[in-house]
């Protein structure tokens, strides 16, 4: 009679082992992704093991399981199944699904295969084999699931925003821009490589629009913490652009200093950027600073790496002495007037306009033979065609006016 009651005993107690749900709650495991096959030798560099997270949540009131996997390098994806052998995965942007993953367990442990076109920077590998085991933790498995959840969430939106700005609609697309890094932010460190598209395409739409303001803000706020050198290339760029374009604004509405100021900043971002060196030259021209525009121009034209560079500043330098020169004939400073033409000349022997006023100016100064002899020498050096020929006008302007001057002496 006891032997039958054992027996009866057992035969209720098995059942109920055999029905245990395969999981309850919310469970981490941590291990590797091996990519073993990829599509194309141009892929092959993504095989090998990868590490892995992946945490899974049986939710009571649903049927089914559902949680996150990510791999280093593999953007994240959110995984769903009615249980660990037959679990469907779909990453962020994805429009095609077909992606699946099916989990054995032993122990506290999984293994498993991922087949699917599954991407590992940029690369795609066919299939991946899991190996995972479980970290007993409550507080680290939620905390793994809302870090995952908000790493897919940015990186859904990230896609939606690029998507949109294909389209040309960076005004729509803003708004998302900025919800992803926001949710990027809560997923990684100040100066992570991991939040470079992230930053690239808010700062690339600020820019689109024209939202200055929004863009140097987030360039101060990110541009020290950046790592990546390509993307702080980039940032420099787009604010060197924002710099200058609020400096020409203000130097069309006569605001020279605070011109100046915004397009200086402009140039120490990057003294090679001769648009800037000659956007603060305007100013200083306008402003009649012709000594602090020589002054700038000299040490810019010292900082620049080619030769042909540092040739054309000392062009604009002969161009902003010749502008003084007019500038203290007028005033009647006839000295200072020729010093600067001088200065002219030398820096750019080859302009036949530096050339004439200045012979004009040592002839009316009573001085024909010198302003004939640096005509003729003039003549020497210089061979375009329609220099010279204004050269030859002024010698002869010159000889007709000395022979009217005789005639009434």
């Amino acid at each position: 009679m006891m032997k039958c009651v054992g027996v009866r005993i057992l035969s209720f107690i098995l059942p109920l082992v055999a029905a245990a749900p395969a999981l309850a709650g919310m469970q981490l495991y941590r291990g590797t992704m091996e990519a073993v096959t990829a599509p194309s030798k141009s892929c092959e560099g993504v095989l090998g093991k990868h590490p892995a997270t992946l945490v899974i949540n049986e939710d009571g009131v649903q049927d089914g399981l559902n949680g996150y996997l990510e791999s280093e390098g593999v953007v994240v994806g959110k995984v769903a199944g009615p249980d660990l052998a037959h679990l469907g995965i779909a990453y962020p942007g994805q429009a095609v699904r077909g992606n699946t993953i099916s989990l054995t367990r032993s122990g506290a442990a999984l293994a498993g295969e991922l087949n699917g076109a599954t991407t590992v920077n940029h690369c795609t590998f066919d299939l991946g084999r899991l190996a995972l085991d479980r970290v007993d933790d409550e507080g680290s498995a939620k905390a793994a699931h809302q870090r995952l959840a908000n790493l897919f969430a940015a990186q859904a939106t990230l896609y939606q925003a690029f998507s949109l700005t294909q389209n040309g609609s960076c005004e729509e697309a803003l708004p998302l821009f900025e919800k992803s890094l926001g949710l990027a932010d809560s997923v990684f460190g100040q100066g992570s490589p991991q939040l470079t598209h992230f930053i690239r395409g808010l700062s690339n739409c600020y820019a689109k629009l024209g939202r200055t303001k929004e863009f140097n803000a987030l360039y101060d706020q990110r541009i020290g913490t950046i790592s990546d050198e390509s993307l702080k290339a980039g940032l420099t760029k787009l604010r060197i652009s924002a710099l200058m374009q609020d400096g020409r604004i203000l130097l069309a509405q006569a605001e020279y200093e605070a011109a100046l100021k915004v397009l200086m900043q402009a140039y120490q971002l990057n003294p090679q950027n001769k648009d800037s060196i000659h956007t603060v030259m305007a100013v200083y021209i306008r402003s009649s600073r012709y000594s602090e525009a020589v002054a700038f121009l000299e040490q810019a034209a010292g900082k620049l790496e080619e030769a042909a560079d540092r040739k054309e500043i000392n062009d604009i330098i002969a161009l902003v002495y010749f502008k003084k020169a007019m500038k203290d004939a007028q005033n009647g400073k006839e000295g200072e007037s020729e010093a600067s033409l001088r200065k002219s000349v030398a820096l750019d022997p080859g302009s036949s306009q530096y050339l004439v006023a200045l012979a004009r100016m040592r002839h009316k100064a009573g001085h024909f033979d010198e302003a004939q002899k640096m005509l003729s020498q003039g003549l020497e050096r210089i061979t375009d065609e329609q220099s010279r020929q204004e050269i030859l006008a002024m010698q002869e302007k010159l000889r007709q006016t000395e022979m009217i001057i005789k005639k009434l002496q």
